[in-house]
């Protein structure tokens, strides 16, 4: 129990008085769709998964689903609970294994396909560090590629990871957020319109465009609601040659802002945009749902969402998004 703790702290007495069986039955429940299915799956009568689900629904103080002809349907609360339950589940089965792990260490290469300038991410350092310090036998090996290469990498089985965008066309991919990355548009220190702010999109549509040869979606659906981008001054896949065109006037052309403030161009590129007219773009570490991990990965894997999940209920919690106090703390990550 962390120091920081009080015996009396609500999150405390809700994990000692919960059984946790309940968190396994309801796993079921959502996994199968319905408390019979979750009796058959668990070998026990349908009147004991449905007390089971009662006494979690006293728990937690929130319904969990809502019954239906067809069975039942989680509820929001619920489909948090869902996820949190299915995360404890992995993590339960992954202990032999890691038992195994410690016992006898372990070597091995883990390949990960990811886009450019990740050393700019600050919340991958924490990934990368702790892994490497708890398996330094493992080498790590990035292969640098555009995002969609990235996908194809994955779905290829060329790499076991990815960090990068999603097409959120591909439903193959298991995703951890990483962060929400404001897109701005920036221009160079010679262009006309540096150190003005354009608050309407549409008065840009003569501008010629710096771009990549196959850009994400998120860039291609607000250049075509505002009609932009029809002429192009330059191509370039690499962020930091897309930067470079910029600074020299060659056009005009979407970059992520934390990745701008954090480099050695961001004295010399203006954000254009208004604060919330910019796009957003959402980093991803990936996994090909469809396709079994090796041991280094795995680790890798887990380490990552251990990290990035933490992030998130953080975060969550920051703006004020908890249910229920300390105890449904846990349960803001999603």
């Amino acid at each position: 129990m962390s120091k920081s703790k009080s015996i009396s702290d609500p999150g405390v007495v809700f994990s000692r008085n919960i059984d946790w069986n309940l968190f396994k039955i309801f796993c079921q429940i959502g996994d199968r769709g319905g408390i019979g299915a979750a009796g058959r799956a668990l070998n026990k009568q349908q009147p004991s998964i449905s007390a089971a689900l009662r006494r979690l629904e006293d728990h937690v103080g929130v319904p969990l689903c809502v019954r239906t002809s067809k069975g039942v349907t989680l509820t929001a609360f619920g489909q948090r609970l869902f996820s949190v339950c299915e995360d404890m589940t992995s993590s339960v089965q992954n202990i032999p294994y890691a038992a195994s792990i410690a016992k006898e260490g372990l070597s091995g290469v883990v390949t990960l396909s990811v886009i450019s300038n990740l050393h700019l991410v600050s919340k991958l350092n924490a990934v990368f560090s702790e892994f490497h310090q708890r398996h330094p036998k493992i080498e790590i090996k990035l292969d640098v590629a555009p995002w969609r290469r990235v996908l194809q990498s994955l779905e290829a089985g060329e790499a076991e990871l990815g960090i990068g965008f999603d097409d959120e066309e591909d439903g193959c991919l298991t995703k951890i957020p990483v962060i929400d990355q404001v897109q701005q548009l920036y221009c160079g220190p010679g262009h006309g319109l540096f150190g003005r702010t354009i608050t309407e999109p549409q008065q840009l549509r003569d501008e010629p465009f710096v771009v990549t040869s196959n850009e994400p979606l998120q860039y291609g659906q607000y250049r075509k609601r505002y009609g932009l981008g029809h002429q192009v001054g330059g191509i370039a896949d690499n962020l930091q040659e897309r930067m470079w065109l910029i600074q020299l006037g060659v056009g005009i052309g979407f970059l992520p802002k934390p990745i701008v403030g954090a480099s050695t161009f961001a004295k010399v590129l203006w954000p254009l945009l208004a604060k919330d007219a910019a796009p957003v773009c959402t980093l991803y570490f990936m996994s090909a749902a469809n396709k079994a991990k090796g041991a280094p990965a795995q680790l890798l894997w887990e380490t990552a969402l251990r990290h990035l999940q933490k992030d998130r209920m953080r975060s969550s919690r920051d703006n004020g998004s908890a249910i229920h106090g300390g105890r449904a703390a846990a349960l803001s990550a999603s």
